[in-house]
Order: C-alpha cells, then sequence, then structure tokens
C-alpha cells in the first residue's frame, strides 16, 4: 500500500512542477515602508523607483533604487547572491505604494542627473520607448541619455551607480 502511494507522488511530480514553473516567473509583491534594500539598508518608501532580485534559491531582493541593484550585481556590495530573475519598476504605471514590475531586459531607462531617485542615481525605468517619451514631452527639463539594460551594465562596470557606495 505504500509503496503505490509513493509512486503515485512520483509520477505526479514533474506534472506538480510543471504547473507551479510558470508561477515562478513573475515579480514578487513590494511592501512600501516594510521593505529594506539590501545594498543601502534604506526602507522602500517610493516604490516607483524600485527594482527586485529574485535569487537561484528563490530569495527576493528588493530595492528602492535601480542603481542599488546594478551595483548589488556588480559586486560593489550587498550580500552574495545569485540571479536568476530581475525586475523594475515602470515609472510611468506605478504608484508611490505600488510596483508594476517588467523585466530588465524588456525596460527602457533614463538616466539624467538632474532627476531626484531616491539613492541620487537619476535612472528611472519604462516598459517602452513610447512611454518614455511621453514622460519627456511632460518633463523636457529630464531629457538625457535612453539606455538599456546592458548598457546600464556595461557603464556600471566602470564606476558604481550610487554616488558614495561601492569600491
Amino acid at each position: 500500500m505504500q509503496r503505490r502511494t509513493i509512486i503515485k507522488g512520483l509520477l505526479a511530480l514533474p506534472l506538480g512542477f510543471g504547473l507551479l514553473q510558470p508561477a515562478l516567473a513573475a515579480a514578487r509583491p513590494l511592501r512600501v515602508g516594510v521593505d529594506a534594500c539590501p545594498y543601502c539598508n534604506m526602507t522602500i518608501l517610493d516604490a516607483r523607483y524600485a527594482a527586485q532580485m529574485v535569487t537561484t534559491t528563490g530569495k527576493v531582493y528588493q530595492y528602492d533604487d535601480v542603481g542599488c541593484l546594478l551595483d548589488h550585481l556588480l559586486g560593489y556590495g550587498g550580500p552574495q547572491a545569485t540571479p536568476k530573475e530581475l525586475y523594475v519598476a515602470d515609472f510611468a504605471t506605478s504608484e508611490r505604494r505600488e510596483a508594476r514590475f517588467i523585466p530588465t531586459q524588456e525596460a527602457h531607462f533614463l538616466f539624467n542627473e538632474r532627476i531626484r531617485t531616491p539613492m541620487g542615481v537619476g535612472l528611472l525605468a519604462f516598459s517602452s520607448s513610447t512611454a518614455l517619451e511621453a514622460y519627456l514631452k511632460e518633463r523636457p527639463q529630464h531629457a538625457g541619455e535612453k539606455l538599456r539594460w546592458n548598457e546600464l551594465l556595461a557603464r556600471g562596470r566602470k564606476q558604481a551607480w550610487v554616488p558614495g557606495y561601492g569600491r
């Protein structure tokens, strides 16, 4: 009797993992005012600038600024972690209390040192180039460099994004 139960359980495992897999590939909820950034230790107070890393072990790290995520990934500080999934908050659709996360590879970034972000990095993420252009139409004074994720990483290898942190 026990042997049949064990065999049925083992046969059901692949089916169970197959059903769970799509649910794992999504951003986790952010708790504004509760979650703290593992890189700078600041409490996240504005979800529009947030970022998130899900590690290969399933641990979720929430960041108060995209620059903190970049510097953590590039080894400038923070706990040791191997990323599995990376997300940034879409500035156009997120609100102060709720982040709408998008994968980093899909994001379009605007960089201007005059844009005030929690750590003074000046990076905003958008889900599309159209959303970025719409933002610049409303705020032409924030015009700056339009970058993609790989360009941010390449620039971060030369110098830490967060002023005063890193090596």
